[in-house]
Order: structure tokens, then C-alpha cells, then sequence
């Protein structure tokens, strides 16, 4: 019997069912991307903004302007004291969730990662059963 994949809107409470594993309903999100469409106008027609001044002149919450400016979509458009500390280490940041340092050595952690499972798993591919290390010598003194 198949599963029904249903859950319920983290904002509306409303039941519908993801696709890819939204958290919220496609109303909610019609309504978040439409709202998103009013802060980048207002960034956009106010250059130089707090991003308070963005909050209070574009009625949208705070939770999704600070979602926005990690996105990196006002890099250019000169938002004032658009900083917040990076996710591992505090060091303030005006995109994403990680300063240069900390994402260097995530990525220098994840490349070590992968450098190991390819290592093992290639180990793992040389190691001979016994049967097959049996068959080997096997069919090795038959064709002396």
C-alpha cells in the first residue's frame, strides 16, 4: 500500500502535498514570493536603505528580508548595515551562512571526506574474498 505524502503548512496549518519537500502550502508560497516581489522593488527604488527601513517600508517580516540578503539577492543594491554573523564562527557576513574562512574549511573537510570514501572504497575493491583467492590458486596450478 503506497503512502500518502501529505503534511501540514507550517504557517497556515492548511494540509497539502509537497512535491519536494516544501514546508509550506503553494498559497503561502505564492504569498512569500509576491511579498518578495515588494522588498526587491522597494530595495530597488530606495537605494541606500537600512535594512529596517527595507522591514518597515515593504511591510514584509524581518525573517524574510535577513532570508533574502543570506540569498545574496541585494549584494549590489547597497543596503545599509546588512551584516549578520556567520553561522560557525560569528564573524559578520552580508551573504550566505558562512564567512570565506569557515566555508574554506568546510570545504577542505568535505574534500578530505570524499578523498576517504573514495580510499576505502577502493581498498574495499582489491580485497579478494576467500572463495575468489581460492579459485585464483586453483585455476593457477591447473594451467602450470
Amino acid at each position: 500500500m503506497a503512502k500518502l505524502n501529505i503534511r501540514n503548512c507550517v504557517r497556515c496549518n492548511k494540509i497539502f502535498a509537497p512535491t519536494s519537500g516544501e514546508k509550506i502550502c503553494p498559497d503561502c508560497r505564492a504569498a512569500e514570493m509576491e511579498m518578495e516581489e515588494k522588498v526587491k522593488a522597494y530595495v530597488r527604488d530606495h537605494r541606500g536603505v537600512t535594512v529596517n527601513q527595507v522591514i518597515e517600508g515593504s511591510g514584509a517580516p524581518a525573517k524574510l528580508v535577513w532570508r533574502m540578503i543570506q540569498q545574496g539577492l541585494f549584494e549590489s543594491d547597497g543596503l545599509i548595515d546588512a551584516e549578520y554573523p556567520c553561522s560557525i564562527c560569528g564573524k559578520m557576513i552580508s551573504s550566505g551562512l558562512y564567512c570565506s574562512d569557515c566555508a574554506g574549511k568546510l570545504k577542505e573537510n568535505a574534500q578530505r571526506f570524499a578523498a576517504a570514501l573514495s580510499s576505502k572504497k577502493r581498498n574495499a575493491e582489491k580485497k579478494q574474498t576467500f572463495s575468489d583467492s581460492m579459485y585464483n590458486d586453483i585455476n593457477n596450478s591447473r594451467n602450470r
